[in-house]
């Protein structure tokens, strides 16, 4: 091979090779902006946040504005965006669910923030459904997309999904308690979890659609935002990314491509997997789960967040329970009580120290609205772990959690309201091979424990929880 040849062979290689790197690019979105003051005000948050874009070269990011927070002292932030030269799209007034929410409701508040925002110079008519919530069933997803189209609205959806606002709020907790917070390996904890989840999508794209989009980012408008942003990107660019206007991005062709699939709260790229047969368990990265994020905080050493007065027979109970129980109720099915079936379902609350619960039923295959709402938490001053329950008429149940026998955990709760007179209630869990079994007995005037029902329960596999929509997993209530 002549040397002119091996040169010219050369040079197209690199001139290959620099194609490709080029073709990865990707824009910066934030959501639930103006954010209300947390460890930083508001004020300084914008202005730590746009000096960082500005110092690494980003000129145009897009800010998704939630309207019920933005008030006299936070007005002025919008301000500071559009004249810094980013964008604002609209991201709703309340923040709220589709899939619960009224299709009329909905479709007031998104016009109640579009009046709010359509005036600055920089506003561009794209919505962000908060949650990434499209809708749980066809027919209502549909009237949402053509209520988009005939307001001149485009969806402003992303490709990269993961849970930044949560490692936030570890961030918050761990303050808000006095830990010490080491910044460094809070940045590589950011930096990492976030340049894996666009790897992990960008993967995703190159198999399902054969090629890498125009990304776009999803992040909030949070501290962790603020302080490593500049680090964000820099990373970004040393693994070849190209940092793009959301305008450019939005021109790709997926944006014209309205994923068939339900599967829509992984983002745009997901849901088209899903549509070319992508399994949904493989179209979520840990960027997307509270749990490993949870470890992950405590594995880089970032701050002490564990809890070592909260004993680990409690710990393991509530973390068995996380996730969605159903149960048969046809041996009680009556014109009184036409349930099917009821089901409760368990999520951590704030810290991960805690479990929020509701009690539904289903009525000819529809959902009830909640029966009873739970917590459970550990009560430090009573050196006891502690269940609360609300329901109707005012109803509120109080009492304590402890281990009774083998694989069985007793409750014993006190119930009163408005109306009522004060009773006592046992509950005995009782775990198996079978599922869970739940028996019910009630304190008569003597003090003797007087048996009511029992109950197997199973747990709903977390794929058939997920299958055909979205996961309804904590999302930033902002």
């Amino acid at each position: 091979m002549s040397d002119h040849l091996s040169k010219t062979l050369m040079i197209g290689l690199l001139i290959f090779s620099m194609q490709l790197e080029a073709s990865k690019q990707i824009a910066l979105t934030f959501d639930d902006a103006p954010r209300p003051a947390t460890s930083l005000t508001s004020q300084q948050r914008t202005e730590l946040l746009l000096k960082s874009l500005k110092n690494s070269g980003v000129e145009q990011a897009m800010f998704f504005i939630t309207t019920k927070y933005v008030n006299p002292d936070t007005q002025s932030i919008l301000n500071q965006y559009s004249e810094a030269g980013h964008l604002i799209g609209n991201h709703s007034d309340q923040h709220t669910w589709l899939h619960k929410t009224d299709i009329e409701v909905y479709q007031q508040d998104l016009l109640k923030a579009h009046e709010q925002i359509k005036s600055y110079k920089t506003f561009q008519p794209l919505f962000r459904f908060p949650y990434l919530d499209e809708g749980r069933d066809a027919a209502k997803s549909r009237v949402m997309i053509d209520f988009l189209k005939a307001q001149d609205y485009k969806n402003g959806y992303v490709t990269v999904d993961n849970y930044d606002w949560y490692l936030d709020k570890l961030y918050q907790d761990a303050l808000k308690a006095g830990k010490p917070v080491d910044m460094q390996h809070l940045k590589k904890l950011y930096v990492d979890v976030l340049t894996q989840a666009i790897t992990f999508s960008d993967n995703i794209a190159l198999k399902y659609l054969g090629r890498s989009p125009k990304h776009v980012l999803l992040l909030h408008d949070n501290d962790l935002a603020a302080l490593f942003i500049g680090d964000l990107v820099a990373q970004l660019r040393a693994q070849g990314w190209e940092i793009i206007s959301p305008l450019e991005a939005y021109k790709d062709p997926i944006a014209t491509q309205e994923p068939k699939t339900l599967f829509k709260g992984q983002g745009r790229v997901a849901a088209l997997a899903r549509d070319a047969g992508a399994e949904p368990k493989d179209l979520v990265h840990v960027a997307e789960d509270e749990d490993q994020l949870y470890e992950m905080f405590i594995a880089y050493e970032v701050a002490d967040i564990k809890n070592p007065r909260i004993p680990n027979w409690f710990m393991q109970e509530m973390k068995s329970q996380v996730g969605i129980w159903q149960t048969s109720n046809a041996e009680h099915q009556s014109a009184a009580e036409p349930f099917s079936d009821y089901l409760i379902e368990w999520s951590w609350g704030v810290g991960k120290t805690n479990l929020e619960g509701r009690l539904f039923g289903l009525k000819d295959g529809q959902e009830t609205g909640n029966f009873w709402t739970f917590k459970q938490y550990w009560d430090a001053t009573k050196n006891q772990a502690r269940l609360l329950q609300f329901g109707y008429g005012g109803m509120v149940g109080d009492g304590h959690i402890q281990p009774y026998a083998n694989n069985q955990i007793e409750t014993i709760q006190t119930f009163s309201s408005p109306k009522t007179d004060t009773f006592i209630e046992r509950h005995l869990n009782t775990y198996s091979d079978e599922g869970l079994t739940t028996a019910s007995f009630q304190q008569d005037e003597e003090g003797n424990w007087q048996a009511k029902r029992s109950y197997l329960w199973q747990k709903i596999p977390e794929n058939d929880q997920k299958n055909e929509s979205q996961s309804e997993v904590p999302k930033p209530d902002q």
